[in-house]
Formats: C-alpha cells, structure tokens, sequence
C-alpha cells in the first residue's frame, strides 16, 4: 500500500468514489468517448443513468450486437452531436470489428461541447487499440473482500438519503449493504458460493435502496422511530429474495442459499445489540456483532475497523475454500502465459505465409523451427493417447429403434465417432506439416497457432467443456470420452439388458442431460408409466450394486465440501471426494386427493 501510494499519490487507494460527473463535464471533451470496462458479470451502465436522472441530461440507451443496433447507434450519435445529448452503447465488445469505424467517425465528427458518448464493455484484447487511445477508459470492477465491498456501497450513497428519518433506515441500510456484499463476495468462490456465476451488480442494490425506502417510509409515516416489529419483514424478504436478487438465479439450490441469507439478515433480531452477523469468525471461536450505532457515520466508522482480510468463514464457506480461488488464479496465469507464447522469429510464427519465393520453402526444407518439433513431440504423444481403432456404427432394427436408450448411446456414438474422425484427421496432417511432408493450408495454420499455444482448435469443440481449458487436459478428457464410446458399442452389441447395465461415466458423455431423460421415458415406457408420476431418487455407494428395471448405475461424480463413508455424509477439509457408485431409479409417485403423496 505505501509503494501504490508513493507513485500514485495518497488518494489513489482510498476509500473514496470516482466521481463521474466530474470526469465527465471537465475532463472530456465531445469527441472523446469514455470507455467503461467491466469485468465479466459486472454492469456499470447503471451509473451513467442514474448520473443522466441526477443532471437531468437526456440519454439514448443502445444494445449493440446486431445490424439494427448499428444503425441505431449511427442516427443517435449524430443527432446527439448536433443537439448536445448523451449516447450510450452497451456491450461494444461484441463488435470489435464496428468499433473501428466508430473511432474513424469520432475522429472527424463536430460536436456539440455538451454531447458525450458512453461505451461499457467487458475487459477483452479484442478492442481496437487506436480507440482506447483516444477515449478515456474507466475501470469498474466489485471490490474484493467484504470490507472493500461495505465500504463502497455506503461511500456510493448520500449520507443524507441514509440518516433520513425514521432513525431505524440507517441500519437498514447498512444490512443491505452486509447482505450485498456477502452475495457478491460468494462469486469468487463459484462453483462453491453460488453454483455459476451470477451478475450481481449495483443496479440490484438501487433497486434494494429503492424498496427499503418505499416500505419504511409508508410504515412510519413521518415518525422519527420504527419500531423494529412493525417493519414489513415479510415483504422486504420477499422481494430481495424472489425478485430483486432472487430474479437473476435459476437454479433451486442457489435459490434455496438465497433464502437463508435474507432470512437471516433481514429480521427484527438484528436491531439487538448482541445479534451476530457472523459466528467464529477466527480460530479462536469470536463472533463478529453488528455495529450499535443509528448514524451513517457510525457504521462508516465500525468498517474501518474490519481486518483487511477476512476468512471464508464470514461467508458461511469453509476456511479450505480459498483453494478454489488459488486454483482459478493458478489456471488463468498458465492460459494468459500460454497466449502470450510468442517467438521472435519470423519464422518461428505457424500462421506465416511460406511461399516460394524465400530462400526456403516448407517442402524439403531441413531447418524447422523450434516451435514446429516441439509440437511434433507432443501430436506424437496425443496421437499415443487418443484410442486408433474405428468405432463401429450402431445399426438399427425395428426393436432397438423403440429403446430411448439404444436412441441415445446412438446419437452419443455418432458424435465420438465423427469427432474423432476430424481430431485423429487433423493431427497426421499436422504431424506430417511437421515432418516437412506436406505443405500448410489456411486451416492447418490455424490449428498450428492454436495448438502451439495450448489451446483446443474450435473445430474440435462440439461439447461442453471448461472455459479455458488447454490442450493437454483435453485430449486426455477426449480419450477416456472415446474409451467409453468403445465400451457403449460392445454393450449394444450384446442387447439391450448390457445396454441398461452398462456403468456409464455420466461426466463422459456429450449430452448428460438427455441421458437422464432417455433413463426416465426407458422406465416410463417398460412400466407403462407418464413421465409426470417419475420422479428422480438418487443414492450413494461405496461398492457396484444390483439394479433392478427402475434403476441405473453412474461413475464418476465429485461430492464437493464432504465424503462418503459407511452410508453417511461427513463433512471434509478436501475441496472435493470421489463418489464411487451413484445409483439413478425413477420411483413413481400418485398424488391422491384423500391420501397425498404414495410412492409405488
């Protein structure tokens, strides 16, 4: 902090807010557009129209990333030129390639002074480099940790708008404020805080100011004090939780995380002086109390005092959670270094142009590049890898044609067979490039310059994958995919009962969620059941088990934050265990008007 502070100068890392405004009416000009650059997930447009509400200036807002919103952009930019309006594009990273003419019409556009032009884009190398030169670019990203994030948010609101009367708002305010935080800070930790990665972001916390203003104000009625029993908890945990936050997740578990929080924030207990925000915050077993205070000024004070650094712990996350945040910094410093992996010779580049006129063409030529025999060796030990044998088709006949089952290994069997067809294709090509054999067309280059750099060519990506995974991890995850191919077509070959006990490797396949639909219409059909009577029971095994009609066998599922051992779960240090055997069953379920629920 002292080395940031001495070149940048004090304010730089203080607590303060960027106040855009000033920026915006004294430090640019007309034509200068200002670049907000988000991090992915995060919105700062909320700003820029809150501002335009502030000064009551007239904003255009468009959503660029198709034809029409270019030509949409193009009118606004140049009536609001002339009149002195704002214009704002949202997501511009969308359209690298129209943000060059962007920068050409800026550069000989006359403007009005009071006309400016607003872009938000997510931090991408995409964007032209002559127009972050001659815009100016604004940082926006959530501050890491909870005291950065409390601090923020109520530096971000007027103290006049918190200490308003009743005396109880500005305590409400500072819940909201503990509750964003923690939502926010828990998307560090995905998948372990929240399931995927949600957009969060200030406009959720406007909209949050907005309906604790609306609810207090018409409760108390002009009275300095609000009981804290008279509060419409009810409501306000309705709308945070349904609605206001709640409206960005879809997935039930997360939903059901979501509900606990605002339950446990947003209560009448919390006006006690000895409510616990957070339990055993530290070793030692000491509780973290909420501030007792009713002044914006009092709580600004009682954040200070937070340690700089916090535990996982204050976010209901195991202490061992911070792996996850070293293992996602530790795979993107390796992707960020495999993409800067550059050669300074010419030659060394794989997307060069060889053509006959240099002195040595690529056709017996015996001087190769270090970069073209480092990549022999590793499609030598990829092609090692990569299951050779063909893969049978799976033939159809008017009885196999009927089994969901038999429809779906074959749809997962053409897809490993066709892919694997253009992966093993690809790579003699490549090999033979290599080897100086054969001459480079445009799309050998572009598999060389991709995997030279560790990445998965786009050609091969025809299933779901981690964002950024590399090469080797790849082909590896490929082989064992093919493997199991091989092991479906051997089953469907001796029936369809092989078929149904075959162990599947659920992760494996390309489609997992068709495969639990084609288990749930096999037992449906065998049964003579409506898929709206099935529903999913799953269970855990240390061992293979027999199955019986309604029941099927999956491999290779991960249990995150606990283990299985002798029929229990246990919670566990370890990020995450191996389940060994999980067996699916589909058990139907009667809804009885007299009798409820009656499994059969």
């Amino acid at each position: 902090g002292k080395f940031v502070s001495a070149v940048f100068g004090e304010g730089f890392i203080s607590d303060e807010q960027m106040d855009l405004h000033a920026i915006t009416k004294n430090e640019v000009k007309g034509n200068t557009p200002v670049l907000l650059c988000c991090v992915t997930g995060y919105d700062a447009s909320g700003r820029v129209e809150d501002m335009a509400t502030d000064q009551k200036q007239a904003l255009s807002n468009i959503a660029i990333g198709s034809a029409e919103g270019f030509s949409l952009a193009d009118k606004a930019i140049n009536a609001a030129a002339k009149s002195g309006k704002w214009v704002m594009l949202k997501n511009v990273h969308l359209a690298p390639g129209w943000l060059v003419q962007l920068e050409k019409k800026l550069h000989a556009l006359k403007t009005h002074p009071n006309f400016r032009l607003f872009l938000t884009l997510e931090i991408t190398p995409k964007i032209p480099v002559n127009l972050l030169r001659a815009g100016r670019i604004l940082v926006f990203e959530p501050p890491d940790g909870i005291k950065a994030n409390l601090l923020r948010t109520f530096n971000s609101i007027a103290g006049g708008r918190v200490n308003r009367a009743p005396n109880e708002r500005a305590r409400m305010y500072f819940l909201l404020a503990w509750f964003h935080a923690i939502v926010q800070e828990r998307l560090r930790y995905t998948p372990l805080g929240w399931s995927k990665k949600y957009e969060f972001n200030e406009s959720d916390l406007k909209c949050a100011c907005d309906t604790i203003d609306r609810w207090v104000d018409d409760t108390a009625q002009g009275r300095d004090n609000l009981p804290p029993n008279k509060i419409p908890w009810g409501a306000l945990c309705t709308l945070m939780s349904q609605s206001i936050y709640g409206g960005r997740i879809d997935n039930n578990f997360d939903q059901l995380l979501m509900n606990d929080f605002v339950k446990r924030i947003f209560q009448a207990g919390t006006f006690e002086s000895d409510f616990q925000l957070v339990e055993k915050i530290d070793e030692s077993g000491n509780s973290l109390v909420i501030p007792d205070g009713l002044r914006r000024e009092d709580f600004l004070r009682w954040m200070h005092k937070l340690p700089d650094t916090q535990t996982p712990a204050w976010l209901g996350l195991p202490n061992n959670a911070d792996q996850v945040i070293l293992q996602t910094k530790a795979t993107t410093f390796i992707q960020k270094l495999l993409k800067m992996q550059a050669v300074t010779d010419d030659e060394d580049l794989a997307y060069q142009d060889t053509s006959a006129s240099r002195k040595t063409s690529v056709i017996g030529s015996a001087a190769r590049p270090t970069w073209m025999k480092n990549l022999e060796t590793n499609v030598k030990q990829w092609l090692g890898i990569i299951p050779q044998e063909d893969i049978p088709v799976l033939k159809r006949t008017v009885e196999n044609i009927k089994d969901p089952l038999y429809r779906f290994f074959e749809r997962e069997v053409t897809i490993g067979r066709n892919l694997l067809k253009t992966v093993l294709t690809d790579l003699r090509d490549i090999e033979q490039v290599c080897e100086l054999k054969k001459k480079q067309t445009n799309y050998i280059r572009s598999l060389l310059s991709d995997l030279q750099k560790g990445i998965v060519p786009k050609s091969w990506l025809r299933y779901t994958v981690p964002s950024g995974v590399t090469i080797n991890p790849w082909v590896i995850d490929f082989s064992e995919r093919i493997r199991q191919i091989l092991r479906i077509v051997e089953a469907a070959q001796k029936g369809a009962t092989a078929l149904k006990e075959l162990t599947v490797w659920l992760g494996g396949l390309f489609s997992q969620e068709a495969y639990v639909t084609a288990t749930r219409q096999t037992v449906a059909q065998v049964k003579g059941y409506s898929l709206e009577e099935l529903k999913l029971q799953v269970s855990i095994h240390d061992s293979p088990v027999d199955l019986d009609s309604n029941s099927f066998g999956i491999s290779g599922l991960k249990l995150m934050g606990a283990r299985h051992e002798g029929g229990k779960l246990k919670v566990t240090e370890d990020i995450m265990s191996d389940l060994v055997y999980t067996k699916i069953s589909w058990i139907r379920i009667l809804i009885l008007e007299d009798r409820g629920s009656v499994r059969t």
